[in-house]
């Protein structure tokens, strides 16, 4: 992977200083120097600190100020904005909506997913929804085995703040792996095909094992019918990513590429972030911007991280340690270049 040294390292320094003094950030896309990798047209994001811009960085406050973990993103067939989060304040699934995306935002007192179904009854992580084509909605969530790790499930509603009834069984498992966690839903609009793209949760297993980031094609119609087999998307690069990456979320721009978010290192520490990637296919390869999207130094925030954009690629969500044992969620808005 490219480095930068000595007097590149030191201009990059000082446009990121200037960088953030103003109310947007603008972040690079890394070119790698491999001649034989694809070649993938560079793309910007800069990041806006609320509709009408912030006069500094230091002023970006929680959207949700609770614990609010990995949260989802939705834009719903009304037009409201929903978010949902890992089990927190006594849910399976916690729930959120609000008017405009940047809030305010109301943490809903129900659960979104309140049976036990097939898990365990606890540790319900990273939940995503989407809108089917006839009108319904979907639910994918990781939810634990008893006694292992964790699955990949469904669950439907008519409504979009649920209660959603989940299916009799998981879809992706991997428990030789480790399990499957932090599933998200995409719809190609160019195709019309969907998928879900998820993590091996290797890392469970030891601080050596593979975490690859999988693209697994579903129904179009029922949006859980498994069709083909998984494909690797992403694997961590231990120098820049520690023992794992995870969270991944994909955007289809509108030239048609595919925008692939996701964290890196551990959600525990000051380390995680949100990085992206650009790929030409769906399938890859994807190419990593020069630096993450998010971070604890660029942002002030300890940890930022489990990034998700709606689908229009201009939201994007994410937590952050806000306090003590608190992940709280986070508003930006985005544009690409």
């Amino acid at each position: 992977m490219f480095k930068m040294t000595g007097s590149a390292s030191l201009l990059f320094t000082t446009l990121l200083l200037l960088i953030h003094s103003t109310s947007a950030m603008t972040i690079p896309f890394r070119r790698t120097p491999d001649s034989s990798a694809p070649s993938v047209s560079p793309i910007k994001i800069t990041l806006n600190f609320s509709p009408e811009g912030m006069s500094k960085r230091d002023d970006l406050a929680p959207a949700i100020d609770q614990n609010f973990p990995d949260p989802a993103l939705l834009q719903d067939s009304d037009g409201k904005w929903v978010s949902f989060a890992t089990s927190g304040g006594g849910y399976h699934i916690q729930v959120a909506t609000a008017d405009d995306a940047f809030g305010p935002w109301t943490v809903l007192d129900q659960d979104a997913l309140p049976e036990d179904g097939w898990t365990s009854g606890s540790n319900f992580w990273a939940p995503d929804v989407r809108i089917l084509d006839d009108g319904t909605y979907i639910m994918y969530f990781s939810g634990q085995v008893s006694g292992s790790g964790h699955c990949i499930g469904v669950a439907r509603s008519e409504t979009s703040i649920g209660p959603y009834t989940m299916d009799d069984e998981p879809i992706i498992c991997h428990q030789d792996e480790g399990g499957a966690i932090d599933p998200a839903g995409f719809r190609d609009e160019a195709t019309g095909r969907r998928y879900v793209v998820y993590k091996i949760d290797g890392n469970r297993l030891g601080s050596d094992a593979p975490t690859p980031i999988r693209l697994q094609r579903v129904s179009a119609v029922d949006g859980s019918t498994l069709i083909g087999t998984p494909q690797t998307i992403m694997n961590r690069i231990d120098s820049e990513d520690g023992p794992l990456v995870e969270a991944p979320n994909l955007v289809q721009l509108a030239d048609g590429r595919y925008l692939l978010f996701f964290s890196s290192h551990m959600y525990t520490d000051s380390a995680y972030d949100v990085k992206y990637a650009v790929a030409d296919s769906i399938t890859g390869t994807y190419v990593r911007g020069a630096s993450p999207l998010l971070s604890t130094p660029e942002l002030g925030l300890d940890g930022p991280g489990g990034g998700t954009s709606n689908e229009d690629a201009s939201v994007l969500v994410f937590h952050g340690w806000c306090r003590s044992g608190v992940r709280c969620m986070y508003v930006l808005g985005y544009s690409i270049q």
